[in-house]
């Protein structure tokens, strides 16, 4: 069984958002979620003469390549709507042919449910650490402040719970 996925040719994305409200429609995520999001790394000069402003169509976690849509030969909504026509949909193995004919572009297979497929986040680290505290007071200015215990540097004292 094939893999598919998407080719995105982030060169002539105008970051119109297209491809982000027809996903939210198309899912019904509630506002602040989506499928694929619009990234920006830009602008900065390069030179005297030249500015980078790229815009990178993401996938998110929650895309699921509108399994719905494609189980009945449709393209995901992202792909049906892109306006500069920089999304393509298909089995990864086509695309990644499709790779190597121009720079600028870039594969992407997204893994729905990546919280389940992902597992427990462990840190690796042996020491305990703690958190520093932020205070906000209501006047409108922030106020920041560290509280830290008594211990020394390098010591760890067993008995204090992680934020107490």
């Amino acid at each position: 069984m094939a893999t598919y996925g998407l080719l995105i040719d982030y060169e002539y994305c105008t970051n119109c958002g297209s491809c982000q409200v027809t996903c939210k429609e198309e899912h019904a995520y509630p506002v602040g979620k989506t499928g694929i999001k619009v990234l920006s790394d830009g602008p900065w000069k390069i030179d005297d003469e030249h500015w980078n402003w790229n815009y990178f169509p993401v996938l998110t976690d929650l895309c699921d390549l509108c399994a719905t849509r494609t189980a009945g030969g449709r393209e995901p909504m992202c792909v049906h709507h892109c306006l500069s026509n920089i999304i393509t949909y298909g089995p990864i193995e086509e695309l990644a042919k499709k790779l190597d004919e121009k720079p600028k572009q870039f594969l992407m297979v997204p893994q729905f449910n990546p919280i389940a497929a992902k597992g427990e986040f462990v840190p690796s680290g042996k020491q305990k650490h703690r958190a520093a505290h932020i205070e906000v007071q209501g006047t409108g200015k922030a106020s920041y402040a560290v509280h830290r215990h008594d211990t020394k540097v390098g010591e760890i004292d067993e008995t204090d719970e992680l934020g107490e």
